[in-house]
């Protein structure tokens, strides 16, 4: 007896769409690492870095020049707020020996996935600088934004602005008058 073989056509719209359906998954993965300044990196090699600080950890971040180890850059990254920081290689327009590269910085809420990088200084090429990061004392919290509220004095005696009324009757119980049910 004979086995049946599967269609060939059938065979190869399931191929295809499975390949399809993996492609799909594969790029939501890699799209969202293009598209998103996470703490944890871009998974690609773009020489571009995130920092979040958090409560438990508030972060400063330090560029040094390793030749003389001159603090060249530094921020305490406000909690709440991450920075991202990227290096463009033989980028600088008044480029030196001592500093061809740009460095482009931007500071902004963790809550973004994104911003564009706005500010720039020249910096050391990659084999002559250090970017260390350290934890500051903690913990810390984000400053307020509004001010506390004021609650009322408890001993004010409230007035209502206006009766209230229930289909054009008064619900004050002093009613008079001869009201009749439908």
């Amino acid at each position: 007896m004979r086995t049946p073989r599967p269609n060939r056509a059938l065979t190869r719209v399931l191929t295809l769409g499975g390949a399809l359906l993996g492609a799909a998954a594969l790029n939501g993965c890699v799209m969202k690492n293009l598209v998103t300044n996470s703490p944890s990196g871009q998974m690609r090699s773009r020489d571009a870095f995130t920092y979040q600080s958090t409560p438990f950890e508030p972060l400063s971040v330090t560029l040094y020049d390793n030749r003389d180890k001159e603090p060249l850059w530094t921020v305490d990254v406000p909690v709440g707020k991450k920075v991202t920081i990227r290096f463009l290689e033989n980028r600088s327009e008044g480029a030196t020996a001592r500093r061809p590269d740009i460095m482009q910085w931007e500071i902004y809420d963790d809550t973004m996935r994104r911003s564009s990088l706005s500010s720039t200084m020249a910096v050391p090429g990659a084999e002559s600088r250090l970017l260390k990061v350290t934890l500051r004392d903690g913990p810390e919290y984000p400053v307020e934004l509004e001010p506390a509220p004021s609650f009322p004095d408890p001993a004010r005696q409230w007035d209502p602005v206006q009766q209230r009324k229930f289909r054009g009757v008064s619900t004050d119980q002093t009613r008079s008058g001869t009201y009749y049910a439908d």
